[in-house]
């Protein structure tokens, strides 16, 4: 019964009404805290390219780190019916859907996502996603900054009240009348790195600001997944 509703046109529709609502709320009902280094605001301030990295975990609350800026933002989000959810439920906040992931629709994903870079454009990717493993950047990412002659800003935000699902990437579930801390990161430049180099930069630099953010509210960081095979690196 849950899958149908789950598949059909009102309960989709349902589906993101309540999970827009929920975002709004917990936003509404919290303080925040913002934190974001002198070389990283121009990218938020002016019409700058970039590319948006955060961990799949910290999904739910991550618009906010877009919706002042007024622009539009272009995230990489699965084909599949979750994708398909997400999508819907965050586009009220300005954020178009580049659909693919590393195991659908990658390729022409990836070309979408240079167009748009290099017209000026900002994209979103979850170096992890869709399935992880968690905390582990693929290297599509590095590619797409490579090819989009463009810098990667690691993100993320912590929470003082939560709730953390048992899934794959240990889903963080902000609850109301909460403290959020929205933190970004140094710009990462590639151009001269190798992949594999970018790759091993961007997850300690995204991995050590999850665990800093976390540890603004006394919160114990969350380990990442086992280290990345060889057919998850060609992902």
């Amino acid at each position: 019964m849950l899958k149908k509703l789950i598949k059909s046109d009102f309960g989709k529709r349902l589906i993101v009404f309540i999970a827009y609502t929920y975002i709004r709320f917990v936003w509404a009902t919290s303080r925040v805290e913002r934190i974001c280094p002198t070389e990283s605001e121009p990218f938020f301030t002016e019409a700058r390219p970039f590319i948006l990295a955060f961990w799949h975990s910290r999904i739910l609350l991550m618009p906010y780190h877009w919706v002042p800026t007024g622009r539009k933002i272009h995230m990489l989000i699965s084909q599949h019916n979750d994708g398909e959810l997400i999508a819907r439920a965050v586009r009220p906040f300005g954020v178009e859907w580049v659909p693919g992931s590393s195991r659908r629709g990658g390729k022409e994903a990836l070309y979408a996502m240079i167009r748009l870079l290099r017209g000026g454009d900002t994209i979103g990717i979850t170096p992890d996603g869709p399935k992880g493993p968690r905390q582990r950047v693929k290297p599509g990412i590095i590619h797409v900054a490579k090819l989009g002659r463009v810098p990667i800003l690691p993100v993320t935000y912590a929470v003082k009240r939560r709730w953390v699902a048992g899934s794959w990437d240990r889903f963080v579930i902000a609850l109301p009348f909460n403290r959020i801390y929205l933190t970004v990161g140094q710009p990462l430049d590639v151009t001269d790195l190798t992949v594999e180099a970018a790759s091993a930069a961007l997850e300690v630099a995204m991995n050590d600001q999850m665990a800093a953010a976390d540890a603004h509210f006394g919160l114990p960081a969350t380990p990442p997944g086992a280290p990345l095979t060889g057919t998850e690196e060609e992902a």
